[in-house]
């Protein structure tokens, strides 16, 4: 009976959003459980590497990468972050060793569905979203609501910020989707999201 007024409720609040949520909301629900946030490994970071060079090339992405060197650097800096769990991120004075997460949405053993790199300078502050990204044959299924989403119950108990273009369009849906709210946007269209502390 529980099974069955779960399933209504799902589906009252599907029929309430507007279509694009709906959609996500709807897929996230016949979501299998085995699909999970879990630490990404060194074969994922290819696919990071040109997902941000993808979303570079169009001005989506936190990091210019024109040049190879810039994106054997990127490279360098995230395979520091999966082995290591540290972030390294420029500031006014250098280098500072942040903590850091790669992360993968992923179905079993199966390649990931998506991709987020999460850092922050101590145990004290926010997650910041650095960059994620879904694979080109899952996007459009809701899946990035879905990551970002596990990303709010993986990371429990701290806040989670994004900064984006609003040009991103699928990645400002799937934030709104999954419980992020918009707190402001600057001169050159860089919205700020916030997903409050969320605990199990």
């Amino acid at each position: 009976m529980l099974a069955g007024l779960d399933r209504l409720f799902r589906r009252r609040r599907v029929a309430s959003l507007p279509d694009t949520e709906a959609s996500d909301t709807a897929t996230a629900a016949a979501t299998p459980p085995s699909l999970s946030l879990v630490p990404a490994c060194a074969d994922d970071i290819p696919r990071f590497i040109e997902a941000a060079r993808h979303a570079a090339s169009y001005g989506h992405a936190p990091w210019v990468l024109r040049e190879q060197r810039h994106i054997d650097t990127l490279e360098r800096a995230v395979a520091f972050t999966v082995h290591r769990g540290r972030w390294l991120q420029r500031t006014d004075d250098g280098v500072e060793h942040w903590q850091g997460k790669l992360l993968a949405l992923r179905h079993g053993n199966a390649p990931p569905l998506g991709l987020m790199l999460v850092c922050r300078p101590d145990e004290e502050a926010a997650w910041q979203v650095r960059f994620f990204c879904i694979e080109t044959a899952w996007q459009g299924h809701g899946h990035g609501a879905r990551l970002l989403e596990a990303a709010r119950q993986t990371l429990s108990g701290a806040p989670l910020h994004v900064r984006l273009p609003l040009a991103c369009h699928a990645a400002t849906t799937s934030l709104t989707a999954a419980g992020f709210e918009q707190r402001h946007v600057d001169a050159l269209e860089i919205a700020s999201f916030e997903a409050p502390a969320q605990w199990d």
